[in-house]
């Protein structure tokens, strides 16, 4: 009986002197502040820059401006405000930044209306429109290898199509992917490297 009073005993200091943090509840769904009213955070994009959490998302079909949080553990944000507030931002869809040599750059979809490349030396703005429209459908994805090119992947007719990169704001011929799926719609494509091979993860319909 002592035996098993002394293990009590030690599991309940145990819990006493665990760290704060860990000892945090957390649960989802969890409301950001400042979203869309009656649209929410949809498409978000997350970027990790030097230690810290940057969360984009989409804008809703009424409203000019791309929004942005931070956070430094992916739990508790702090609203950045408008990171880009340029006409073409009305409508934007699902938001991406990459960073290259000292500055950020994002793909956006207005409406799903082709891509604008816009750019910025700061994670939360602002962001300067940088191209005209490039067309190409929506919900564009930049991947860069470990090579330094760069590639940029895309929804059309329910399929992913990779179109390689020169530069952050030309695209080369497109190749469809072979990532579809048959009778819904396809979109949000994410590629990933590990261990020498590629993955891609997309969102995609499919009607009962």
């Amino acid at each position: 009986m002592r035996k098993y009073v002394k293990i009590l005993l030690v599991l309940i200091v145990g819990c006493l002197i665990l760290p704060a943090s860990l000892a945090q509840a957390y649960q989802n769904p969890q409301t950001l502040s400042h979203e869309w009213a009656t649209y929410g955070s949809g498409d978000p994009y997350i970027l990790k820059f030097k230690g810290d959490y940057y969360l984009y998302v989409s804008t809703k079909d009424s409203e000019t401006g791309i929004k942005a949080w931070s956070s430094p553990d992916l739990v508790n944000w702090t609203y950045a405000g408008l990171v880009a507030t340029d006409p073409v931002t009305k409508g934007a869809y699902a938001p991406e930044v990459i960073y290259w040599n000292g500055y950020f750059y994002m793909y956006t979809s207005p409406g799903g209306n082709g891509h604008y490349v816009l750019r910025s030396e700061s994670p939360t703005g602002p962001f300067t429109v940088q191209t005209p429209n490039k067309g190409l459908s929506i919900d564009g994805h930049v991947f860069i290898d470990d090579d330094g090119q760069w590639y940029f992947y895309r929804a059309e007719h329910g399929q992913m199509v990779a179109h390689p990169m020169s530069d952050p704001y030309s695209f080369g011929a497109g190749s469809n992917t072979g990532a579809s799926i048959s009778g819904g719609w396809t979109e949000g494509a994410t590629v990933i490297k590990r261990n020498g091979k590629y993955y891609m993860t997309q969102l995609s319909h499919l009607e009962k």
